[in-house]
Protein backbone atom coordinates (compact mmCIF):
# COMPACT_ATOMS: atom_id res chain seq x y z
CA UNK A 1 0.00 0.00 0.00
CA UNK A 2 1.19 3.34 -0.69
CA UNK A 3 2.38 5.62 2.17
CA UNK A 4 1.06 8.92 0.94
CA UNK A 5 -2.59 9.79 1.65
CA UNK A 6 -4.76 12.78 0.65
CA UNK A 7 -7.63 14.53 2.38
CA UNK A 8 -9.64 17.89 1.22
CA UNK A 9 -11.68 20.06 3.15
CA UNK A 10 -13.10 23.78 3.01
CA UNK A 11 -11.33 26.37 4.58
CA UNK A 12 -12.85 28.09 7.46
CA UNK A 13 -9.80 30.65 8.54
CA UNK A 14 -6.26 30.94 7.48
CA UNK A 15 -5.07 29.94 10.77
CA UNK A 16 -6.10 26.96 10.56
CA UNK A 17 -3.40 26.33 7.75
CA UNK A 18 -0.64 28.74 8.92
CA UNK A 19 1.56 26.55 10.70
CA UNK A 20 1.42 23.82 8.50
CA UNK A 21 2.20 26.04 5.74
CA UNK A 22 5.21 27.53 7.42
CA UNK A 23 6.45 24.45 8.35
CA UNK A 24 5.94 22.62 5.27
CA UNK A 25 8.01 25.77 2.82
CA UNK A 26 11.02 25.12 5.11
CA UNK A 27 11.59 21.78 3.49
CA UNK A 28 10.31 22.69 -0.01
CA UNK A 29 11.98 24.37 -3.13
CA UNK A 30 9.29 27.66 -3.55
CA UNK A 31 8.97 30.70 -4.82
CA UNK A 32 7.92 33.70 -2.69
CA UNK A 33 4.31 33.17 -4.07
CA UNK A 34 4.17 29.85 -2.55
CA UNK A 35 4.91 31.30 0.73
CA UNK A 36 3.50 32.13 3.56
CA UNK A 37 3.92 35.98 3.38
CA UNK A 38 1.99 35.97 0.00
CA UNK A 39 -0.73 32.96 0.79
CA UNK A 40 -1.32 34.32 3.88
CA UNK A 41 -2.14 37.48 2.73
CA UNK A 42 -4.50 35.95 -0.41
CA UNK A 43 -6.09 33.57 1.87
CA UNK A 44 -7.43 36.59 4.35
CA UNK A 45 -7.81 39.40 1.36
CA UNK A 46 -9.21 37.49 -1.18
CA UNK A 47 -9.80 33.75 -0.92
CA UNK A 48 -11.36 32.46 2.50
CA UNK A 49 -14.42 34.13 1.41
CA UNK A 50 -14.68 32.05 -1.89
CA UNK A 51 -15.23 28.62 -0.16
CA UNK A 52 -11.84 27.77 -0.86
CA UNK A 53 -10.58 24.07 -0.88
CA UNK A 54 -7.06 22.97 0.86
CA UNK A 55 -5.82 19.50 -0.43
CA UNK A 56 -3.26 17.98 2.34
CA UNK A 57 -0.84 15.69 0.91
CA UNK A 58 0.81 13.29 3.67
CA UNK A 59 3.07 10.65 3.47
CA UNK A 60 2.94 8.33 6.86
CA UNK A 61 2.51 11.30 9.65
CA UNK A 62 3.86 13.97 8.04
CA UNK A 63 2.60 16.51 5.74
CA UNK A 64 4.58 16.95 2.64
CA UNK A 65 2.27 18.92 -0.14
CA UNK A 66 -0.52 21.70 0.60
CA UNK A 67 -2.47 23.50 -2.00
CA UNK A 68 -5.44 25.87 -2.15
CA UNK A 69 -8.09 25.90 -4.94
CA UNK A 70 -10.71 28.05 -5.03
CA UNK A 71 -13.84 27.15 -7.18
CA UNK A 72 -15.88 28.79 -9.90
CA UNK A 73 -18.53 28.21 -12.67
CA UNK A 74 -17.34 29.53 -15.79
CA UNK A 75 -19.05 29.96 -19.23
CA UNK A 76 -17.05 29.59 -22.25
CA UNK A 77 -17.65 30.37 -26.17
CA UNK A 78 -21.22 30.76 -25.41
CA UNK A 79 -22.28 27.45 -24.80
CA UNK A 80 -19.83 25.57 -22.74
CA UNK A 81 -19.80 25.49 -18.98
CA UNK A 82 -17.33 23.79 -16.66
CA UNK A 83 -17.11 23.93 -12.75
CA UNK A 84 -13.73 24.78 -11.83
CA UNK A 85 -10.93 24.76 -9.02
CA UNK A 86 -8.14 27.31 -9.33
CA UNK A 87 -4.92 26.60 -7.85
CA UNK A 88 -3.60 29.46 -5.80
CA UNK A 89 -5.54 32.24 -7.42
CA UNK A 90 -9.23 33.59 -8.45
CA UNK A 91 -8.59 35.72 -11.56
CA UNK A 92 -12.18 36.84 -11.60
CA UNK A 93 -14.15 39.71 -10.29
CA UNK A 94 -11.40 41.97 -10.10
CA UNK A 95 -9.41 39.46 -7.35
CA UNK A 96 -6.93 38.72 -9.15
CA UNK A 97 -3.56 39.29 -7.69
CA UNK A 98 -1.89 37.77 -10.47
CA UNK A 99 0.68 35.02 -9.03
CA UNK A 100 3.71 32.86 -11.10
CA UNK A 101 6.20 30.60 -10.27
CA UNK A 102 2.62 29.06 -9.01
CA UNK A 103 2.76 24.80 -8.07
CA UNK A 104 2.04 22.72 -5.37
CA UNK A 105 3.77 22.98 -1.67
CA UNK A 106 5.41 20.38 -2.36
CA UNK A 107 8.54 18.69 0.38
CA UNK A 108 11.91 17.94 -0.89
CA UNK A 109 12.06 13.96 -2.39
CA UNK A 110 8.36 14.17 -2.80
CA UNK A 111 7.16 16.60 -5.63
CA UNK A 112 6.46 14.21 -8.22
CA UNK A 113 4.47 12.35 -5.55
CA UNK A 114 2.77 15.05 -4.17
CA UNK A 115 1.51 16.11 -8.03
CA UNK A 116 0.43 12.74 -8.39
CA UNK A 117 -1.60 12.03 -5.20
CA UNK A 118 -3.03 15.58 -5.37
CA UNK A 119 -4.87 15.11 -9.26
CA UNK A 120 -5.67 11.59 -8.05
CA UNK A 121 -7.72 13.14 -5.68
CA UNK A 122 -9.10 15.68 -7.60
CA UNK A 123 -9.78 13.43 -10.67
CA UNK A 124 -11.05 10.82 -8.01
CA UNK A 125 -12.36 12.45 -4.91
CA UNK A 126 -13.78 16.05 -6.39
CA UNK A 127 -16.78 15.08 -7.76
CA UNK A 128 -18.68 17.95 -8.26
CA UNK A 129 -15.83 19.65 -10.10
CA UNK A 130 -14.62 18.47 -13.74
CA UNK A 131 -11.73 20.88 -14.12
CA UNK A 132 -8.62 22.01 -12.34
CA UNK A 133 -6.56 25.19 -13.62
CA UNK A 134 -2.93 25.16 -12.58
CA UNK A 135 -2.00 28.88 -13.66
CA UNK A 136 2.01 30.11 -14.42
CA UNK A 137 3.92 27.28 -13.22
CA UNK A 138 7.30 27.27 -14.51
CA UNK A 139 8.47 25.21 -17.50
CA UNK A 140 10.36 22.24 -15.75
CA UNK A 141 9.92 19.72 -12.95
CA UNK A 142 6.74 21.36 -11.36
CA UNK A 143 5.08 21.34 -14.91
CA UNK A 144 6.56 17.77 -16.23
CA UNK A 145 5.13 16.37 -12.56
CA UNK A 146 1.81 17.64 -13.53
CA UNK A 147 1.32 16.61 -16.98
CA UNK A 148 3.08 13.11 -15.59
CA UNK A 149 0.86 13.01 -13.24
CA UNK A 150 -2.52 13.98 -15.41
CA UNK A 151 -1.36 10.55 -17.63
CA UNK A 152 -3.93 9.52 -20.19
CA UNK A 153 -6.92 9.77 -18.12
CA UNK A 154 -7.80 13.35 -18.15
CA UNK A 155 -7.19 15.69 -20.71
CA UNK A 156 -4.43 18.36 -20.22
CA UNK A 157 -4.32 21.60 -21.87
CA UNK A 158 -2.03 24.64 -22.58
CA UNK A 159 -3.73 27.86 -22.44
CA UNK A 160 -1.18 30.13 -21.89
CA UNK A 161 2.03 30.67 -22.51
CA UNK A 162 4.64 33.63 -21.05
CA UNK A 163 8.41 34.43 -20.54
CA UNK A 164 9.48 35.38 -17.32
CA UNK A 165 12.96 37.50 -17.68
CA UNK A 166 15.83 37.30 -15.05
CA UNK A 167 19.53 39.06 -14.52
CA UNK A 168 21.87 36.25 -13.17
CA UNK A 169 23.39 38.44 -10.32
CA UNK A 170 26.02 35.81 -9.69
CA UNK A 171 27.88 36.47 -13.25
CA UNK A 172 28.09 39.78 -12.84
CA UNK A 173 31.13 41.39 -11.18
CA UNK A 174 30.56 44.31 -9.06
CA UNK A 175 29.96 48.25 -9.88
CA UNK A 176 27.62 49.58 -12.00
CA UNK A 177 29.93 49.65 -15.26
CA UNK A 178 30.57 45.53 -14.82
CA UNK A 179 26.50 45.58 -15.32
CA UNK A 180 26.46 47.89 -18.44
CA UNK A 181 29.54 46.04 -20.04
CA UNK A 182 26.88 43.44 -20.92
CA UNK A 183 24.71 45.46 -23.04
CA UNK A 184 24.95 46.28 -26.54
CA UNK A 185 27.42 49.20 -27.69
CA UNK A 186 23.92 50.97 -28.60
CA UNK A 187 22.40 50.57 -25.36
CA UNK A 188 25.21 51.24 -23.08
CA UNK A 189 25.72 54.48 -24.98
CA UNK A 190 22.19 55.42 -23.76
CA UNK A 191 22.00 54.03 -20.36
CA UNK A 192 25.17 56.29 -19.92
CA UNK A 193 23.68 59.49 -21.20
CA UNK A 194 20.75 59.00 -20.13
CA UNK A 195 22.70 58.65 -16.51
CA UNK A 196 24.82 61.89 -17.06
CA UNK A 197 21.84 63.91 -17.93
CA UNK A 198 20.03 62.80 -14.47
CA UNK A 199 23.31 63.66 -12.83
CA UNK A 200 23.21 67.28 -14.55
CA UNK A 201 20.54 67.74 -11.64
CA UNK A 202 22.79 65.80 -8.98
CA UNK A 203 24.30 62.71 -7.93
CA UNK A 204 22.03 59.17 -8.66
CA UNK A 205 20.76 57.75 -5.18
CA UNK A 206 19.02 55.01 -4.29
CA UNK A 207 17.25 54.65 -1.23
CA UNK A 208 15.64 51.45 0.35
CA UNK A 209 12.86 51.91 2.52
CA UNK A 210 14.28 51.22 6.19
CA UNK A 211 10.63 50.51 7.93
CA UNK A 212 6.91 50.28 7.15
CA UNK A 213 5.99 53.33 7.71
CA UNK A 214 8.91 54.65 4.71
CA UNK A 215 7.98 51.47 2.77
CA UNK A 216 4.30 52.87 2.33
CA UNK A 217 5.25 56.21 1.34
CA UNK A 218 7.37 54.54 -1.18
CA UNK A 219 4.07 52.76 -2.14
CA UNK A 220 2.32 55.92 -2.30
CA UNK A 221 5.01 57.25 -4.44
CA UNK A 222 4.66 54.21 -7.03
CA UNK A 223 1.13 54.80 -7.49
CA UNK A 224 1.35 58.49 -8.74
CA UNK A 225 3.88 57.66 -11.25
CA UNK A 226 2.94 54.49 -12.21
CA UNK A 227 -0.53 55.80 -12.72
CA UNK A 228 0.49 58.69 -14.73
CA UNK A 229 2.49 56.52 -17.17
CA UNK A 230 -0.74 54.33 -17.40
CA UNK A 231 -3.22 56.96 -18.15
CA UNK A 232 -1.28 58.59 -20.58
CA UNK A 233 -1.75 55.66 -22.37
CA UNK A 234 -5.75 55.09 -21.99
CA UNK A 235 -5.23 52.68 -19.18
CA UNK A 236 -6.24 52.71 -15.16
CA UNK A 237 -3.21 50.34 -14.46
CA UNK A 238 -3.08 48.19 -11.18
CA UNK A 239 -3.82 50.94 -8.56
CA UNK A 240 -7.27 51.23 -10.35
CA UNK A 241 -8.20 47.91 -8.60
CA UNK A 242 -9.04 49.03 -4.61
CA UNK A 243 -8.61 45.47 -3.95
CA UNK A 244 -5.52 45.34 -5.29
CA UNK A 245 -4.33 48.09 -3.36
CA UNK A 246 -5.18 46.91 -0.29
CA UNK A 247 -3.88 43.57 -1.03
CA UNK A 248 -0.58 44.97 -1.19
CA UNK A 249 -0.90 47.46 1.32
CA UNK A 250 -1.57 44.89 3.89
CA UNK A 251 1.22 42.29 2.38
CA UNK A 252 4.16 45.35 2.76
CA UNK A 253 2.57 45.90 5.95
CA UNK A 254 2.09 42.23 7.45
CA UNK A 255 6.01 41.17 6.17
CA UNK A 256 8.05 43.86 5.68
CA UNK A 257 9.84 42.99 9.13
CA UNK A 258 10.31 39.98 7.87
CA UNK A 259 12.84 40.55 5.17
CA UNK A 260 10.63 40.14 2.47
CA UNK A 261 9.52 43.36 0.91
CA UNK A 262 11.85 45.49 -0.62
CA UNK A 263 10.93 48.98 -1.54
CA UNK A 264 13.50 51.48 -3.58
CA UNK A 265 13.46 55.18 -4.71
CA UNK A 266 15.73 56.32 -7.14
CA UNK A 267 16.09 60.11 -7.40
CA UNK A 268 18.88 63.12 -7.38
CA UNK A 269 18.66 65.84 -6.03
CA UNK A 270 16.11 67.85 -8.19
CA UNK A 271 13.56 64.75 -8.71
CA UNK A 272 12.22 61.19 -7.75
CA UNK A 273 13.01 59.20 -10.88
CA UNK A 274 11.57 56.05 -10.23
CA UNK A 275 10.53 53.49 -7.19
CA UNK A 276 10.59 49.42 -7.33
CA UNK A 277 8.15 47.25 -4.98
CA UNK A 278 10.16 44.21 -4.97
CA UNK A 279 9.90 40.91 -2.99
CA UNK A 280 13.33 39.08 -1.40
CA UNK A 281 13.20 35.27 -1.08
CA UNK A 282 15.97 32.91 -0.80
CA UNK A 283 18.20 35.46 -2.76
CA UNK A 284 16.22 35.93 -5.26
CA UNK A 285 14.58 39.56 -6.31
CA UNK A 286 11.01 39.69 -7.32
CA UNK A 287 9.95 42.99 -9.53
CA UNK A 288 6.65 43.30 -8.37
CA UNK A 289 5.86 47.10 -9.70
CA UNK A 290 7.30 50.09 -11.31
CA UNK A 291 7.11 53.62 -11.13
CA UNK A 292 9.19 55.61 -13.72
CA UNK A 293 8.82 59.53 -13.90
CA UNK A 294 8.33 60.77 -17.48
CA UNK A 295 10.61 62.00 -19.00
CA UNK A 296 10.61 65.59 -20.76
CA UNK A 297 13.60 64.37 -22.77
CA UNK A 298 13.80 61.72 -25.47
CA UNK A 299 16.91 60.94 -23.81
CA UNK A 300 15.65 60.02 -20.30
CA UNK A 301 15.43 56.43 -19.76
CA UNK A 302 13.99 56.30 -16.17
CA UNK A 303 13.28 52.43 -16.19
CA UNK A 304 16.93 51.39 -17.23
CA UNK A 305 18.11 53.59 -14.80
CA UNK A 306 16.17 52.90 -12.01
CA UNK A 307 17.02 48.99 -12.85
CA UNK A 308 20.18 49.02 -13.13
CA UNK A 309 20.78 50.87 -9.87
CA UNK A 310 18.90 48.54 -8.47
CA UNK A 311 20.26 45.10 -9.33
CA UNK A 312 23.29 46.39 -8.67
CA UNK A 313 22.51 47.23 -5.60
CA UNK A 314 21.31 43.99 -4.86
CA UNK A 315 23.85 42.02 -6.19
CA UNK A 316 25.66 43.75 -3.80
CA UNK A 317 23.83 42.77 -0.93
CA UNK A 318 24.13 39.39 -2.37
CA UNK A 319 21.16 38.65 -4.53
CA UNK A 320 21.35 35.68 -6.97
CA UNK A 321 18.64 36.43 -9.21
CA UNK A 322 16.89 39.94 -10.21
CA UNK A 323 13.71 38.91 -11.65
CA UNK A 324 11.44 41.15 -13.76
CA UNK A 325 9.06 37.89 -14.41
CA UNK A 326 6.64 37.88 -16.78
CA UNK A 327 5.37 39.60 -20.02
CA UNK A 328 7.82 39.74 -22.92
CA UNK A 329 8.71 43.49 -22.55
CA UNK A 330 11.64 45.31 -24.82
CA UNK A 331 13.42 46.18 -22.12
CA UNK A 332 13.69 43.10 -20.06
CA UNK A 333 15.15 41.56 -23.03
CA UNK A 334 17.32 44.26 -23.34
CA UNK A 335 18.63 44.32 -19.86
CA UNK A 336 18.23 40.35 -18.76
CA UNK A 337 20.74 37.67 -19.26
CA UNK A 338 18.58 34.37 -18.80
CA UNK A 339 14.62 33.76 -18.77
CA UNK A 340 12.14 31.12 -17.70
CA UNK A 341 8.88 29.97 -19.44
CA UNK A 342 5.65 30.28 -17.88
CA UNK A 343 2.62 28.15 -18.23
CA UNK A 344 -1.14 28.40 -17.82
CA UNK A 345 -2.67 24.34 -17.79
CA UNK A 346 -6.01 23.06 -17.52
CA UNK A 347 -6.48 19.49 -16.49
CA UNK A 348 -9.72 18.11 -17.29
CA UNK A 349 -12.08 14.90 -16.73
CA UNK A 350 -12.68 13.16 -19.52
CA UNK A 351 -16.48 14.84 -20.17
CA UNK A 352 -17.64 14.50 -23.24
CA UNK A 353 -18.80 18.02 -23.16
CA UNK A 354 -14.81 19.37 -23.02
CA UNK A 355 -14.28 16.55 -26.20
CA UNK A 356 -17.31 18.74 -27.89
CA UNK A 357 -15.34 21.82 -27.05
CA UNK A 358 -12.17 20.68 -28.58
CA UNK A 359 -14.04 19.16 -31.70
CA UNK A 360 -15.81 22.67 -32.06
CA UNK A 361 -12.55 24.95 -31.59
CA UNK A 362 -10.84 22.86 -33.55
CA UNK A 363 -13.35 23.50 -36.84
CA UNK A 364 -13.83 26.39 -36.34
CA UNK A 365 -9.71 27.27 -36.30
CA UNK A 366 -10.01 25.20 -39.67
CA UNK A 367 -12.86 27.43 -41.18
CA UNK A 368 -10.72 30.50 -40.46
CA UNK A 369 -7.48 29.31 -41.93
CA UNK A 370 -9.58 28.65 -44.85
Amino acid sequence: MSAYRTESCILKHPEELRQEWLDLQDRADCSYFLSWGWIGTWLQQIAIELQSVVVRVWHDDQIVGLAVFVPRDIKRRLFFRASALFLNEYPFDHKNMVIEYNGLLAARGHESAVYAETVRHLLQGSRQYDEFHFGAIAEGPDLDNLAQATGSKAGFLVNEESTAWQVDLDSLDPGIDAFVATLSKNRRTQLRRSMRLYEEQGLLSLVEAQDVEQALTFFDGLNVLHTERRQLKGEGGAFANPRWVDFHRSLITDRFDAGEIQMIQVGNAAMTIGYLYNYIWRKQVYVLQTGFRLGEDKRDLPGYVVHTLALVHNRDKGMAVYDLMHGDSLYKRILCNRSRKLVWSVVQKPRLKFSLERLAVAVVRRCRQR
